[in-house]
């Protein structure tokens, strides 16, 4: 009896042994040196079976200086273990360096990932040239808000790594635009291999700010070949700390127009040189140099005794180092005329000052004849009141004992008292006041286009909610799962006034905040993990209920 309680003891052991799981992690090389690429490998065994982790990098926060991101996983679809691996830069600085403990969200279970230290020794061999790197090109200086910032991430090749190409340039910081002009581009210095990635960056507001810039670079070993599979992948993370401060109101001339960089008049061009009196000409003003150019508000250019001026408009098709301002001029008197002045200020941000930048006149020779001279009458006081008028030609002589009235007026008494002439009037009033309420009603919808967004997705939540009410009785779990979450998804794209196929599930949790996020898991992995790995039995389902009301508190607040 007691051989029998021990063998029961140690089975039950067993069976808890095996119901923990199993985390470990191993950092190739143990100690980096500054800037050195390293390789993080984590290796999962559960109870269950894992399939593949999702959303591995939403969790991760790598500590300052550091770059880090998963680089592919190894699983079975029908085991118990999983192997993650990440790749990732040292940071410059020396030290000890904690990755924070993260979540692996697989489909069937969430597994915890224990802190990962990261030790950074100057001591540790590492010759730097021999692999590729990423460097940041951005001036060291104070920024301005509206400025057109370029900037460049510069990745050279090494003796060993060759850079094939770059993707995914994205920032976090706030109060910044960024804009990728181009992601393949040849190092633009005399015998460097590599490539390099430009960008605009444009402050939005004022004040101190962190920006980070990350990106992954696609690299080979070796010699580059149409047989070399020895393709890796490697991500860059930089980090800077922006000072932006507002253009100096002190000096700003009255004609600056929002103009910050160094800018040159690159003169102006007419449609045609000898117009006539009245005939439209097209006068296109080149604006050349270095900075913001689409922020820049078109000069205002005033009419005169030669010239009418009309609004000016702009085609948008300009090089990044140009932009073309269009105005029609219509000439008032023929001769030899200059075109109107053009000029205005700018703000140089390397100089601090302003300056000004000023549009030499075309000379253009008008055609035709000015406007007839028109004599104005004026009747003389002096004149005797009995002076005789002269005679008017072609008109009738004039009668003054006509009996009958050319034209029979109705009195006042006659028109309102008459039925039809209010019953018309009435109508027609109605009818202008109907058309006013339309056409302001139509108005006011095209002038907040998000009324009829929010309005169309309150309709497809009402109609998601019914399909889930229909799959909750048919026991269909998974389709009960998918109309939940299209509706948070046409909800979410109505908040952030998006595309709803593209809302995610961090996307939903960033227009709605608070909201549960494991229920999330549970409903975005029932609706779509069965396309990635197995998933759990569709009858196992228990939060149903607070599901729906999370649907219906979204339907809510819209």
């Amino acid at each position: 009896m007691r051989r029998l309680l021990l063998l029961c003891l140690v089975a039950l052991g067993g069976l808890d042994a095996r119901a923990e799981d199993r985390v470990s992690w191993e950092l190739t090389p143990r100690v980096a040196a500054p800037g050195q690429p390293f390789r993080l490998q984590v290796q999962v065994e559960s109870d269950v079976v894992l399939g593949g982790a999702n959303q591995v990098g939403r969790d991760i926060r790598p500590p300052r200086g550091m770059a880090l991101r998963l680089s592919g996983q190894v699983f079975r679809a029908d085991s118990n273990e999983a192997t993650l691996n990440f790749s990732g830069v040292a940071p410059e600085q020396p030290g000890e360096y904690i990755i924070p403990a993260f979540n692996l969200r697989f489909a069937t279970k969430v597994i915890a990932v224990p802190e990962v230290r990261v030790i950074v020794s100057a001591q540790a061999t590492y010759r730097r040239e021999a692999f590729a790197r990423a460097e940041l090109a951005l001036p060291d200086r104070t920024f301005y808000v509206g400025e057109l910032i370029r900037g460049a991430i510069r990745m050279r090749s090494g003796e060993e790594e060759q850079v094939m190409a770059a993707f995914g340039l994205e920032t976090l910081a706030e109060g910044f635009s960024l804009n990728v002009t181009a992601e393949r581009e040849p190092l633009d210095e005399d015998g460097a291999r590599g490539l390099q990635a430009t960008f605009d960056l444009t402050p939005l507001q004022a004040g101190v700010s962190d920006i980070t810039l990350s990106g992954i670079m696609l690299l080979q070993a070796g010699q580059p070949g149409a047989f070399n599979l020895n393709g890796r992948d490697r991500p860059f993370t930089f980090r800077r700390r922006l000072t932006v401060e507002h253009v100096p109101a002190r000096g700003r001339p009255a004609d600056w127009n929002g103009a910050i960089g160094r800018f040159v008049a690159d003169g102006l061009q007419v449609s045609k040189t000898s117009p006539e009196v009245g005939e439209p000409v097209r006068l296109r003003v080149i604006l050349a140099g270095e900075g913001n150019f689409d922020r820049i508000i078109p000069p205002e250019l005033r009419s005169d005794e030669t010239w009418d001026v009309l609004p000016g408009f702009e085609r948008r098709r300009h090089a990044e180092t140009k932009r073309v301002f269009v105005y029609t001029l219509v000439p008032r008197l023929p001769g030899r005329l200059r075109t109107p002045a053009v000029g205005f200020s700018v703000f140089d941000p390397a100089t601090k000052t302003f300056g000004r930048v000023a549009f030499e006149p075309l000379e253009v020779t008008v055609t035709g004849n000015a406007p007839a001279r028109v004599d104005l009458v004026a009747a003389d006081p002096a004149a005797p009141a009995a002076a005789p008028r002269p005679t008017l030609t072609s008109l009738a002589a004039p009668q003054p004992r006509r009996a009958e009235p050319l034209v029979r007026a109705l009195a006042l008494g006659e028109v309102t008292g008459s039925t039809a002439f209010w019953a018309g009037n009435g109508v027609l009033l109605v009818g202008v006041v109907a058309a006013t309420l339309v056409a302001g009603y139509f108005a006011y919808l095209a002038a907040h286009p998000e009324i009829r967004r929010r309005r169309r997705a309150r309709a497809l939540l009402r109609a998601a909610l019914t399909e889930a009410a229909d799959a909750r009785r048919a026991g269909d779990a998974a389709r009960f799962a998918r109309a939940l979450t299209h509706g948070l998804q046409v909800a979410a794209a109505a908040r952030l006034d998006a595309e709803e196929a593209a809302m995610t599930q961090g996307d939903v949790e960033r227009a709605f905040p608070g909201v549960d996020r494991t229920l999330l898991d549970d409903l975005f992995s029932r609706a779509h993990g069965a396309r990635f790995a197995p998933t759990a039995d569709a009858a196992e389902f228990g939060r149903a209920d607070e599901a729906v009301g999370l649907l219906r508190r979204t339907l809510a607040l819209l």
